[in-house]
């Protein structure tokens, strides 16, 4: 049995690596362009 819980820990660790990844990189361009649109008014 603990091979299996371990299993699907291991797939929720993955599904939410894969999808908090993207969503930081997306908030960190979006900070980034903000940023560059301030510094330019």
């Amino acid at each position: 049995m603990p091979t299996i819980t371990s299993y699907f820990g291991f797939l929720l660790a993955a599904s939410n690596f894969l999808v908090i990844t993207p969503a930081l990189l997306i908030g960190l361009s979006k900070i980034r362009l903000i940023r560059n649109e301030l510094n330019e008014q």
